[in-house]
């Protein structure tokens, strides 16, 4: 298996990643919506020639300071379990730390980012801006929003409203 810098040719392979892996139309959405913006880059994990496992990675801001949002994250399901989704997000960490950008931040399961190196975001006094029970009845937890830090000098002054792309609601 090797993970990759997404490439024009792979784009509708990862959207299908997107649409097996979580069965709705809502991750392939933010994909679409988010992916050409400035600050914006996908990987892509293929074995075989084959797409097996995307991760999207955006713009999103604490307070003045810029830092990329992980998200979505998909691997196909007859692909899961088997590490490519921590693969995807350990590369993912590593570009972000070649481009300068100080933290990643998402929301998702402490249990399962915990081990892959994100730590609660209420860690640096943020509060997760997505609490509470969603339109289609969906709960985020304040735990849920975490983030990976890159550079901990500039990540001590993160303060401020956290903001990500429109997309996410």
């Amino acid at each position: 298996m090797r993970i990759r810098l997404e490439s024009a040719a792979d784009r509708e392979a990862a959207l299908e990643v997107e649409r097996a892996a979580f069965g709705t139309p809502e991750e392939p959405r933010i994909v679409e919506a988010v992916r050409d913006e400035p600050g914006s880059f996908a990987l892509v994990a293929e074995d075989d020639d084959e797409i097996v496992g995307h991760v999207q990675l955006s713009a999103a801001w604490v307070g003045h300071d810029e830092v990329r949002a992980l998200g979505p994250i998909g691997v196909m399901p007859a692909r899961q379990r088997r590490g490519i989704g921590t693969a995807l997000i350990a590369r993912a960490i590593d570009e972000v730390r070649t481009r300068g950008i100080p933290a990643v931040i998402l929301l998702g399961d402490p249990a399962f980012y915990g081990p892959r190196g994100f730590i609660p975001a209420g860690d640096f006094g943020l509060a997760n801006p997505f609490t509470g029970t969603m339109e289609d009845g969906f709960v985020i937890a304040e735990e849920d929003f975490q983030v990976a830090v890159i550079d901990a000098e500039r990540c001590a002054g993160l303060a401020g409203v956290v903001r990500w792309h429109p997309a996410f609601g």
